[in-house]
């Protein structure tokens, strides 16, 4: 399967179930493709669609009314890269803590490891591994 077909795979799950969210707040999806986003990417897909689904809603919750979601699509070496950028004005450091939390994200369906109250790696039981990046 190639990002791309991942990525389309896992909206058509998530979307469903955010899209009167996104509408009630008028903000839009704008997707573009990444390098590497037609190449072929090794990945658990119903890790990738419960990742998806929580920065989805994270990105939402942050991002200003009438603005916009930029998503990126792509691969990085055989990894799934997906990209997100909102129109916020930032969280402050307390904040990533009930987004964050492990709590939270079981409640979720997630597990997760915490590293300085934010995760960033997910346990290799799936043979796979999610890495999220805080910019």
């Amino acid at each position: 399967m190639t990002a791309n077909e991942l990525y389309e795979e896992c909206f058509a799950q998530v979307w469903p179930r955010l899209k009167s969210l996104f509408a009630e707040k008028e903000v839009v999806i704008n997707l573009a493709y990444g390098k590497g986003h037609d190449r072929a990417v090794d990945a658990d897909l119903a890790l990738v669609h419960r990742v998806m689904e929580i920065v989805f809603r994270c990105a939402l919750t942050q991002t200003l009314r009438g603005t916009e979601i930029k998503l990126v699509v792509g691969s990085i070496d055989s990894n799934f890269a997906l990209s997100i950028r909102d129109h916020g004005p930032g969280m402050e450091e307390h904040q990533y803590d009930e987004l964050y939390s492990a709590q939270k994200l079981r409640e979720l369906g997630v597990s997760c490891k915490l590293k300085s109250n934010k995760f960033s790696d997910f346990p290799q039981d799936h043979g796979t591994s999610v890495r999220i990046v805080f910019n």
